[in-house]
């Protein structure tokens, strides 16, 4: 692949943080009409069951978001040839989202900045969930009677 300017490197990752928080957006809109679907614990015979199930699912639904958005990074680093095969381009991008760091495979000089750009946007998405996660507590409690 040819070299990319500055200003396409920039772009690129521009992109890529829109897109990433858009997949956010959108494991957050599928949590919210997944908690419409499913009744409140106040509702069922057994509202111990129907918390565990919105929990499990939230975090479910938000993991299959953060997988998303790990394989969307892994493929910018495949896609400019930088650690020579998608597996390990996504094993870096899982590490540098996680902000646990992948020593043993390094970006080229150029683009570098990309994976500390994944470190900073990985972990708003995981404060992000976080949040997210404690809505779902804080709803069913609420509607529990707790």
């Amino acid at each position: 692949m040819e070299e990319l300017t500055p200003l396409e490197r920039i772009l690129g990752g521009v992109v890529l943080v829109g897109a990433t928080g858009m997949v956010q957006v959108m494991a957050q809109l599928t949590l919210s009409r997944m908690m419409d679907i499913f009744p409140t614990p106040r509702l069922s015979l057994h509202p111990t069951s129907y918390m565990l199930l919105h929990s499990v699912l939230a975090v479910l639904v938000l993991m299959g978001g953060h997988f998303l958005q790990v394989t969307l990074w892994a493929l910018l680093y495949y896609y400019w040839g930088e650690l020579g095969s998608f597996g390990k381009s996504f094993y870096f991008s899982l590490a540098c989202f996680t902000t646990l760091g992948a020593s043993e495979l390094d970006l080229s000089p150029p683009h570098r900045i990309a994976g500390a750009v994944e470190s900073a946007i990985g972990m708003l998405m995981f404060g992000w969930s976080t949040a997210l996660l404690v809505r779902v507590v804080q709803r069913t409690d609420h509607h529990s009677g707790s």
